[in-house]
């Protein structure tokens, strides 16, 4: 998850001791490795939760939270699918769509001191994009400083995807892995396991944070973790599963900030499977699901039924045909024609919820069509490999496609460098280079329908619904919340409620 995703709105609510197991472990004794409690009006310091995900290892978990805000881009994509300023201070595109020009922040400095120069950035870029952009790049002509803080990259053809792409791309000081962002890690990477330890960058270019450092401790799920905050032991968690929300209801002590993840579940189809080649199959197998009630049954109503690989927020989107549809007695009767048998699916999936779940409303959805989905369950670290498998026919789990175009171009077109199960469609190819190569909103729009149509077409997946995550936070930290973005974006403002309000600069 990125620190700088979209919000509506937050949610804060009251959050209740948990019954049951939870109410137990309220009232046991406190463990003797807990650690002392923290005078937090003393000693600012913000004690971090993160409870285990099921496709992600422990030292993942850690590294996900530090490298959200430790590291910056030069831009990011807000929710509408828009680039904007992040650590570059303006960015501009010519009319033709054949030069973009970055202006860079004056005095930003890398959290070792030394000075982010545009010939240094320059230097990231050369080095990074080729593999962030993969097939895309060869967009690209030159990148190099036209003036001391500005950058300019020219494109053989045009390209909205290097924009896009910055995104995902840190500045960071070659070399040393050191980033930007207002806190930094004092423990070493190769010592990472499930806790670390971070500090206030003083030299960060918005204000020194108020909070002085950041302890962060992994837990095996996030209910074990809920229980050391009731004990007073954690101020924060960083991602409440919808699994766990039910336990936080109706105490006073927390806040819950609510937000919408650029990620949406889907079950990755394996077309080269012969009995998932056939794009009439696999529309079908879209309009088999009810998406409105498995966020209900499966998500307690916490996510956005999908329409596709493009967000609804996306100010491109139009709103789809008939392939994302609920339609049941179309699906089942497609799948009778194509089939001779009863159709039977395997699909993979991670363990844990809020898969488990999802997997099981699918499967009671998909077996009223005429189809038998059978679930395996698959570690972390086997995901990957179980997509080359000769019998893999679908995978279910969260894929980040959100917000702008070029997250679902890396993931569905045949050169994407995340495409993960060697999908191809022509139509699709088509439409996404002509996203790629629009020199404007017109263009750009244009390129956008035909993609929705092409998927539409031929899906590559049963897309279901966006997510969203919440994060707790004790109320004693006033968490300065902004319209429109993670609460993590805001985090070098938080401090205990009874220190003064810190004046950004921004």
């Amino acid at each position: 998850m990125h620190p700088h995703e979209k919000i509506p709105g937050h949610t804060t609510r009251g959050i209740a001791c948990a019954a049951g197991l939870l109410l137990v472990l309220v009232g046991t004794t406190r463990c003797d490795n807990a650690g002392p409690r923290v005078s937090h009006p003393d000693v600012p310091v913000l004690r971090v939760g993160i409870g285990g995900a099921p496709s992600q290892t422990a030292e993942r978990g850690v590294q996900q939270f530090i490298s959200n805000i430790s590291n910056e881009g030069l831009l990011r994509v807000d929710q509408l699918g828009r680039p904007e300023p992040w650590l570059a201070e303006s960015w501009r595109m010519s009319h033709d769509g054949l030069l973009l020009t970055i202006h860079l922040r004056r005095n930003v400095a890398f959290q070792d001191g030394s000075p982010v120069e545009a010939q240094t950035v320059v230097n990231v870029l050369r080095q990074n994009l080729p593999k962030a952009l993969g097939s895309s790049f060869e967009d690209v002509d030159t990148i190099a400083v036209d003036k001391d803080d500005e950058i300019r990259i020219r494109f053989r053809h045009p390209s909205s995807f290097v924009a896009e792409s910055l995104f995902d791309l840190p500045i960071q000081k070659p070399g040393s892995g050191v980033g930007t962002g207002p806190f930094m890690i004092t423990t070493p990477y190769a010592s990472l396991t499930n806790s670390a330890k971070m500090t206030a960058n003083d030299r960060y270019y918005l204000g020194h944070p108020v909070i002085d450092g950041i302890a962060i401790n992994y837990y095996p799920n996030v209910r074990a973790a809920w229980a050391e905050m009731l004990r007073d032991r954690l101020d924060m968690l960083y991602e409440v599963g919808v699994d766990a929300l039910d336990s936080m209801e109706g105490a006073s002590s927390v806040s819950l900030y609510t937000f919408d993840r650029p990620y949406q579940y889907a079950v990755l189809l394996n077309s080269r499977s012969p009995k998932l080649r056939s794009p009439r199959t696999r529309r079908a197998l879209n309009q088999a699901v009810d998406r409105s009630a498995l966020v209900r049954l499966a998500l307690a109503g916490h996510g956005t039924p999908s329409a596709g690989p493009v967000s609804q927020h996306h100010w491109a989107f139009r709103n789809p045909g008939s392939t994302f549809d609920y339609r049941p007695a179309e699906a089942a009767a497609t799948l009778a024609t194509n089939h001779s048998e009863r159709m039977s699916l395997r699909c993979l999936t991670p363990a844990g919820p809020p898969y488990e779940r999802l997997a099981l409303v699918l499967k009671q959805q998909l077996q009223d069509v005429g189809v038998d989905m059978s679930i395996g369950e698959v570690a972390p670290d086997g995901l990957v490999p179980a997509l080359s498998k000769p019998d893999f026919e679908a995978l279910l789990i969260d894929v980040n496609t959100g917000w702008g175009l070029f997250r679902p171009y890396r993931w569905f077109h045949s050169k994407g460098t995340q495409n993960l199960i060697g999908f191809s469609s022509g139509s699709v190819d088509a439409a996404l280079d002509r996203v790629r190569h629009a020199a404007n909103d017109g263009d750009y729009r244009a390129g956008t329908a035909a993609f929705q149509q092409a998927i539409e077409d031929d899906p590559p997946a049963i897309f279901l619904a966006w997510s969203d995550r919440s994060r707790a936070v004790a109320r004693r930290f006033d968490v300065q919340a902004e319209a429109g973005r993670d609460v993590l974006s805001t985090l070098r403002l938080w401090k205990p409620t009874d220190i003064p309000a810190q004046t950004s600069p921004n």
